[in-house]
């Protein structure tokens, strides 16, 4: 077990910084570099290592770090209530949409037929003053 190099630093930071799994701790780092690396070092030296111990800890830190969206639920059945709602609702929504587009076609059709022009179609409404 001889010293490490800065190539050996780098695999190991590269394998912190790639680190996927939900929890990272130093026996499963030490543990990922004897069979990812075949380096074997105790946590303590890694640890001694400036540049690991700051990869390490800013990996650590990103994986505790929320990644959840503001809104989302962690329980399947809760999901899919929800969605099963939205689904629900946006089936309503277009619903009403599909009124309002044939509405506008038979308003657009007799604006036509009795000459309003686009530009009075698109006067802003008078607001009257209460006194």
């Amino acid at each position: 077990m001889g010293h490490l190099t800065k190539k050996g630093e780098a695999r190991i930071i590269k394998i912190i910084e790639d680190w996927s799994e939900p929890k990272l701790t130093w026996p499963l780092l030490v543990e990922a570099c004897k069979t990812k690396l075949d380096i074997s070092r105790a946590r303590q030296s890694l640890m001694k290592i400036p540049a690991i111990d700051m990869a390490m800890k800013d990996r650590k830190a990103a994986l505790k770090a929320t990644t959840e969206k503001p809104g989302w639920v962690k329980d399947i059945n809760e999901a899919n209530e929800r969605i099963e709602k939205l689904t629900e609702a946006n089936q309503k929504l277009k619903a009403v949409n599909q009124k309002l587009l044939e509405r506008f076609k038979v308003w657009q059709a007799n604006a036509d037929m009795h000459g309003l022009s686009q530009r009075k179609l698109d006067q802003p409404l008078v607001h009257f003053r209460k006194k």
